[in-house]
């Protein structure tokens, strides 16, 4: 049911999404129903989404999600590489018969990394399509067009193409009782919380190594740095305010979901 509902209600899980579907339906509701706190309701939700695209507060979300990850724990011998299918470009890859990876292709890059460090190492690409209606070609298979493409050998890559979400993902690792392995586990720095609190559920000792930062480091990296309005408003994009507030809306619903159904 987990899987379901995430799927089906993926429209409201977008914060911008759901703000604009709510002023909507409450304008229309207003049309029919004067009442002043409906008209109340329409201006908080205003000044909410207007706020969310005038100053970082997503930005600030994604520090959270990710601050836990910016130093990376001393890695030792690894045996395997657990990589969490995201990036990839499934439909565009399989029409241009090219690779195509996004935001996130750091997970396949870091992956191969690794694996060179760690020549007894084994890579496990755990993600295939998590789409309601399934397509023949999908991720596991873009996957594999760039470990080819990078002359990496094959041999040392297993793909795990029928599960269809970071909880099915992991327990498909788990079910291979890997017991007294040394596992690393690649994901997006935003969403490495979530998948190790699936990680902790399963019993499955992983250690993090999260890649694709999205969050401002720029204060991080010289303290003495102060803001500046006009560096802010040379950078100033809506989208690029908005982006980040979706993402961090939808994992902290993730992680909410997580906890309530397992």
């Amino acid at each position: 049911m987990y899987f379901y509902l995430s799927k089906i209600l993926a429209p409201f899980l977008n914060l911008v999404n759901f703000l604009i579907f709510f002023i909507v339906f409450l304008y229309f509701l207003n049309l029919r129903i004067k009442k002043k706190y409906i008209k109340y309701l329409i201006n908080f939700l205003i000044i909410i989404f207007v706020s969310l695209i005038f100053f970082p507060i997503g930005d600030k979300g994604m520090f959270y999600l990710e601050k836990d990850y910016f130093i990376q724990e001393e890695l030792n011998e690894i045996d395997n590489i657990l990589v969490l299918a995201g990036p990839e470009n499934p439909t565009t890859s399989n029409i241009t018969s090219k690779l195509n990876i996004g935001d996130g292709s750091e997970r396949l890059i870091a992956s191969v990394k690794i694996a060179l460090e760690n020549p007894s190492s084994k890579i496990f690409f755990l993600g295939g399509d998590g789409k309601l209606v399934k397509s023949k070609f999908n991720e596991a298979d873009v996957a594999k067009i760039f470990y080819n493409d990078v002359g990496f050998d094959l041999n040392r890559v297993k793909f795990f193409d029928n599960t269809r979400n970071t909880v099915e993902n992991l327990q498909a690792f788990q079910n291979l009782q890997n017991e007294n392995k040394s596992n690393i586990l690649i994901t997006s720095a935003f969403h490495m919380k979530r998948a190790m609190l699936i990680a902790q559920k399963l019993d499955l000792e992983v250690t993090p190594y999260a890649v694709d930062f999205r969050s401002n480091l720029s204060s991080l990296a010289d303290k003495k740095n102060k803001f500046s309005i006009i560096n802010y408003i040379q950078s100033f994009h809506l989208i690029k305010n908005l982006s980040p507030s979706n993402t961090f809306f939808r994992e902290i619903l993730g992680i909410l979901a997580f906890k309530i159904f397992y």
